[in-house]
């Protein structure tokens, strides 16, 4: 019953999200860049989160994980004040940089890149915590670049969960994660559904930027608690990040601010040539992306340093592809 329940707890912060954000005019507003043609309710990051606090309330389960969700309350603070304010991108990497190093300092850290062939342990040293700021902000800033098609971002923390209910044993920490995976649903079917503005969220940067500081820090965590090696952890990754060092090297070349919005990502390219068709995209980014995870599993299963190596080389040819596709 517990699911169902959940269920109904999902359907309440959903119904009460509505009129706040119609009271408070809580909308994505299109513009010229945008594809949307009416306003959209730029709320969806905070019934996941709300429902996300809840949950670690008033259930027991990981500390650690409790930790990192009642931390990203001040991720997802900061996001939804730049969906009001727009901030300065200098403000919104301070405040995502604090609540991380809190994490970090609070021992949900690593030391190593684990152990390989060849070349044996990759230790961090005095390097941690630099190379863990620059991590975890890359992977948060990477996630709310992805956020720019209709179920996009909720698909690949769908698709993240799922793989870490596959490569876990731990049965309460299994549970946990389905239990997670209520609301991303949920979220997800609602957005692609061809409803009108009512029933229709964006995350908005709140969402974004949550879901991107969760998983960095749940990486870490199942990295720490289970001794999982890390290049089985990179795989579902691999889109955001492939596509955030593209649009960060391609802004360099053209001399302009890696911060600085537009159309270049490659699911926008994918979206125009599926004629704005939001589900066909969707589901070629989902058949594509478990399809290269599971693969990248297998490689892993082989050899973590060729593993690491195929996921180096799968950004160079990316770079290569993404160049030419121009």
């Amino acid at each position: 019953m517990l699911p169902v329940n959940l269920t109904i707890l999902y359907f309440i912060l959903l119904f009460f999200t509505v009129i706040i954000s119609k009271k408070l005019e809580f909308y994505d507003k299109p513009n010229v860049r945008k594809i949307h043609k009416f306003k959209v309710y730029n709320t969806g990051g905070l019934i996941i989160y709300l429902f996300y606090l809840i949950i670690v309330n008033f259930f027991e389960f990981n500390h650690n994980i409790e930790l990192i969700i009642s931390i990203g309350f001040f991720i997802c603070l900061i996001g939804f004040i730049d969906d009001r304010l727009n901030l300065a991108p200098s403000i919104k990497i301070l405040f995502i940089i604090i609540p991380s190093v809190y994490l970090i300092i609070s021992g949900i850290s690593i030391n190593n890149l684990g152990i390989y062939e060849y070349i044996g342990v990759i230790n961090l040293g005095k390097f941690q915590l630099p190379f863990l700021i620059l991590a975890t902000g890359l992977l948060i800033n990477a996630t709310n670049y992805i956020d720019g098609v209709d179920g996009l971002l909720l698909t690949f923390f769908a698709c993240c969960l799922g793989y870490y209910i596959f490569l876990i044993e731990d049965t309460n920490t299994i549970y946990l994660i389905k239990l997670l995976l209520i609301p991303v649903i949920l979220n997800l079917i609602l957005n692609l559904l061809p409803f009108k503005s009512k029933i229709k969220f964006f995350s908005g940067n709140s969402g974004s930027l949550f879901i991107g500081f969760f998983i960095s820090f749940l990486t870490i965590e199942l990295y720490n608690s289970f001794n999982i090696h890390p290049v089985y952890l990179i795989w579902p990754l691999w889109y955001p990040v492939y596509d955030f060092l593209f649009v960060s090297i391609n802004r360099a070349v053209l001399k302009k601010s890696i911060f600085s919005a537009d159309n270049s990502h490659l699911h926008h390219k994918v979206l125009i040539k599926f004629k704005k068709d939001h589900i066909k995209t969707i589901l070629l980014y989902f058949i594509s992306n478990v399809s290269i995870i599971y693969i990248g599993f297998l490689i892993s299963n082989y050899s973590e340093f060729l593993s690491l190596i195929t996921f180096i080389i799968g950004f160079i040819f990316y770079l290569i592809f993404r160049f030419k596709l121009k």
